[in-house]
């Protein structure tokens, strides 16, 4: 079983995954005509313009700044979660390269 996760681990963070994004992302740019390139200065404008919000309204900086927060947010959740279960509670998880800690010395 181990040398399983470790075949599945070495294709999704090797170079198969990598060059399987780059194309993804050429793929949807060249579909959407790079959508995120033409419209850079549109989109800057429309967070400027709108910066007083309508009686009872978000303005558009706003409701960009909460759709991050879920974004990142459930992203925080569902890596603590996999690392968790990957390796236990008390698991380091930001293990990177450090000497482990002495009796009487602090991670930090």
């Amino acid at each position: 079983m181990p040398d399983f996760l470790s075949f599945i681990n070495e294709i999704l963070w090797g170079s198969v995954m990598i060059y399987l994004l780059l194309g993804a992302g050429i793929w949807f740019s060249w579909q959407t005509r790079g959508i995120q390139f033409r419209y850079v200065r549109k989109f800057g404008r429309s967070l400027k313009k709108s910066l007083h919000p309508q009686p009872g309204g978000l303005t558009s900086f706003q409701a960009l700044c909460t759709s991050l927060a879920a974004r990142v947010g459930s992203g925080n959740l569902a890596g603590v979660t996999l690392a968790i279960a990957a390796g236990g509670p008390r698991r380091r998880i930001l293990d990177v390269g450090f000497r482990p800690a002495r009796h009487g010395q602090q991670l930090c």
